[in-house]
């Protein structure tokens, strides 16, 4: 897989991830600083459980292509049904907040947060080697989620509106197109 497939990965995993801090940063407001320090252990989180699922996809290889494949899209698309359906909750029903201005929230949400890229990552495993592929998936990861976590501290601390569920959509689509170009146009 290319570094671009990577990174719209990225993008797709990311949305759920500034929505959450935007919402803990409207509930409890902290400095830019104390920010770019959550949105680093986030991402360095994410990025571990990626790598994670990957090791573990690899030891769970079946070594038939097609079935590996099949397993991949369904992990993938079950991830993508986690991102849609909270997409359509009620408007009065808002996303929990937590205080992320504890070191110890801010890792056990990047914790809850990261089951998505937990299991992206396992999908991952079954179709590509840990090898040449830990690189080109987790830098990309790193970089767009700490720079999307940090945008969800930003509008959250200026209480900036946002469309969440156009952001979940989107995420989704371009999950859908990763896990459909993944599992049927891969080498």
């Amino acid at each position: 897989m290319s570094v671009l497939e990577y990174i719209i990965l990225a993008f797709a995993l990311s949305v759920s991830v500034m929505l959450s801090l935007r919402a803990c940063a409207l509930k409890t407001p902290i400095r830019l600083t104390h920010g770019l320090g959550v949105a680093f252990l986030i991402a360095v989180v994410h990025t571990l459980l990626l790598l994670a699922g990957l090791y573990i996809g690899n030891l769970l290889r079946i070594g038939f292509p097609e079935y590996d494949s099949l397993i991949y899209l369904g992990l993938l698309v079950a991830v993508a049904l986690r991102l849609f359906f909270p997409a359509f909750r009620k408007k009065e029903k808002e996303l929990p907040a937590y205080d992320i201005s504890r070191w110890l929230t801010v890792l056990l949400l990047g914790i809850a947060t990261g089951t998505n890229t937990l299991f992206v990552g396992l999908g991952l495993g079954f179709l590509v080697p840990l090898h040449p592929d830990a690189l080109r998936a987790s830098i990309p990861l790193a970089v767009v989620l700490f720079l999307m976590g940090y945008l969800g501290v930003m509008l959250g601390r200026t209480k900036k509106p946002v469309r969440a569920r156009r952001w979940q959509l989107i995420a989704v689509l371009f999950l859908l197109v990763f896990a459909i170009k993944g599992a049927f146009f891969s080498n």
